[in-house]
């Protein structure tokens, strides 16, 4: 199997490689440090994949975390933080995230303020963070207001991604995936659209070399973006696409029941529609976002999400606007959305009266719940 070998990020002072491994065993040269380093890993990716990691990283004391969204927390930082004191760490040492988002933000958020600071290395181990959350810095926990609301921009000293590790990733993980691919070929070239077109969700499935190729098509687009606007200034907010209503979806399902790369599907297929009824997007073009995401078997509409969480009624427009006022993108009190002119060019976020927000949404909801969108 080919793999995609490194790709450099470049950020300002703190320049750092994406490196692909053909496995686990391999990050024993790979990872080492002069630091002390201490792992975090997700308790799911420790009963799969425990014991070679401990094997590659001999020496290495390991902290387990809790799978799920509910340890991306305040009271989980501590806990783990204590933890960390009482193993022997200090401002010399160095943490290392293995797990999927959720690990990566809370070690990368634990590692940009234990000790005022310390650095820390990415081990993704779903094709999400693969794609997206294991570059670029940006590191938080979550709020019972809202996902994501304190946090720091803490970059890692390097990022390892091991592809093989996807093996025993569950198929809706893989289209969480996925899901982050596609907002990535939307917000950046056509022709990264045209090539995701050319597969689909059983061809993804069954190839590691496309995984790994889609991740590093991704990864080399984010680093581009991140090198140009590291703290959000401008474009590095195109990678929000979607992530406006898939927010406010998440805290309605109080984080049950929905994975965050479904809610940016149904997210991004909300957003191409608010784009057409501004008058940016074609029909034509909505559509083709519609049948993409299809293609890889994500769901689309509000149906879809109270099905995956079992919740009683469609969220209501009202709720949802609610929800959508936490969102960081927002500017006082107008809630702003990444939209797009044509898919492979994003807008930056701009407002989105809530007038407009509630004729869209009805539009939503009555959307055909048939797995398409449309």
């Amino acid at each position: 199997m080919k793999l995609p070998g490194k790709i450099e990020v470049p950020v300002a002072g703190h320049r750092y490689w994406v490196t692909y491994l053909d496995t686990i065993a391999a990050l024993r040269p790979a990872a080492h440090s002069e630091r002390r380093q201490f792992a975090l890993i997700d308790s799911t990716v420790d009963r799969l994949h425990g014991k070679a990691f401990r094997s590659a990283l001999k020496g290495v004391p390991f902290i387990v975390i809790a799978s799920g969204e509910k340890s991306k927390s305040f009271s989980a930082l501590e806990a783990i933080a204590d933890k960390l004191i009482k193993l022997g760490a200090n401002r010399s040492s160095e943490l290392i995230a293995i797990g999927g988002g959720m690990v990566g933000d809370l070690t990368g958020f634990l590692a940009g303020v234990f000790m005022r600071g310390v650095p820390f290395v990415q081990i993704p181990t779903t094709l999400l963070a693969m794609v997206d959350s294991s570059v670029g810095g940006k590191t938080a926990v979550n709020l019972k207001s809202g996902k994501n609301l304190v946090g720091v921009f803490h970059q890692p000293r390097a990022v390892y991604i091991v592809p093989s590790v996807l093996h025993s990733l569950p198929p809706r993980e893989l289209k969480c995936g996925l899901a982050e691919a596609i907002k990535t070929a939307l917000i950046s070239e056509e022709d990264f659209v045209t090539e995701l077109e050319r597969h689909d969700f059983a061809l993804a499935a069954n190839s590691t070399e496309l995984k790994a190729m889609v991740s590093a098509a991704c990864i080399t687009v984010k680093a581009a973006i991140v090198v140009q606007d590291e703290r959000e200034q401008s474009i590095r907010a195109f990678l929000n696409f979607g992530h406006t209503l898939a927010h406010a979806l998440e805290a309605h399902a109080g984080y049950k029941g929905i994975l965050h790369g479904e809610a940016v599907a149904i997210g991004m297929r909300f957003a191409a529609m608010v784009s057409r009824r501004l008058g940016y997007l074609s029909s034509a073009d909505e559509q083709r976002i519609a049948s993409l995401l299809a293609r890889y078997e994500l769901p689309a509409t509000l149906g879809e999400f109270q099905r995956l969480t079992k919740l009683k009624g469609l969220p209501q427009p009202k709720k949802l606007i609610e929800l959508m006022r936490a969102d960081k993108k927002n500017k006082g009190n107008a809630i702003r959305f990444v939209l797009l002119n044509a898919p492979g060019e994003a807008r930056l976020p701009e407002p989105v009266s809530e007038k407009e927000l509630l004729a869209s949404l009805k539009e939503f909801q009555a959307l055909v719940n048939d797995g398409r969108g449309r």
